[in-house]
């Protein structure tokens, strides 16, 4: 079994070390309010500290970390207000991409992604494998994003991928959530296949506002 000094012996790249941490910040390997401390991450990563405090700034600057005086960064705390806030921008800026999406692209880009949502998306929810369902919808966002093909959308989008991230585990463990989601992403597709503008971004907007509507229901039991 390797060691956690020779498994990091390589020198990572910025943005290796970026996606890294935004993983574990996302996934709550580092928790809340923990402190990244520098000597530590300079030794796994093998970089310099400027580097590695250029990589807190992108860090901070996408709302994942905090700076403290006399503390250095701290992975920030996400509280009740933020994920609402997050879930109103998400409504808006997703919702003019599944409308952009229904404009610009054929039905035929969408058929393995209406098929994924049939049995094989069942089958998560039968299995509650989460992880599998969270990254069908990433797929799904991203395809809907390059289909909107409006680059400063997509970068305001992926600007608060990591804070949609966090959201999204929130929500997905919810009761009878990954069932009602499944059955919201079926109805956007099938907007955007029909070509239909305004239900896209419609039924777009109402899956976000229903997730919103769920985390709103039981905050006080996961936040």
């Amino acid at each position: 079994m390797k060691t956690k000094q020779t498994q990091f012996s390589k020198r990572f790249k910025r943005e290796e070390v970026i996606k890294i941490l935004r993983e574990r910040i996302v996934d709550g390997h580092y928790p809340q309010g923990m402190k990244l401390t520098e000597q530590d991450l300079v030794t796994e990563f093998g970089i310099s500290r400027p580097l590695l405090r250029e990589i807190f700034t992108d860090l901070y600057s996408q709302g994942l970390v905090e700076r403290k005086p006399n503390h250095g960064a701290i992975v920030r705390r996400v509280d009740s207000k933020s994920l609402m806030e997050i879930m109103d921008i998400r409504e808006v800026l997703e919702g003019l991409a599944a409308r952009l999406a229904a404009r610009n692209s054929n039905p035929e880009d969408w058929i393995e992604l209406e098929e994924a949502f049939g049995e094989p998306a069942e089958k998560m929810v039968e299995n509650q494998d989460f992880d599998k369902f969270l990254e069908l919808v990433a797929t799904l966002r991203e395809h809907i994003v390059k289909a909107a093909q409006n680059e400063e959308l997509r970068n305001l989008i992926y600007s608060l991928f990591a804070k949609i991230t966090i959201v999204q585990r929130r929500v997905v463990i919810l009761p009878d959530r990954m069932k009602q989601g499944i059955k919201e992403h079926r109805e956007v597709i099938k907007a955007i296949i029909s070509g239909d503008e305004n239900a896209a971004e419609q039924k777009k907007k109402e899956n976000l506002r229903s997730a919103r509507n769920y985390l709103e229901k039981y905050k006080k039991w996961i936040l």
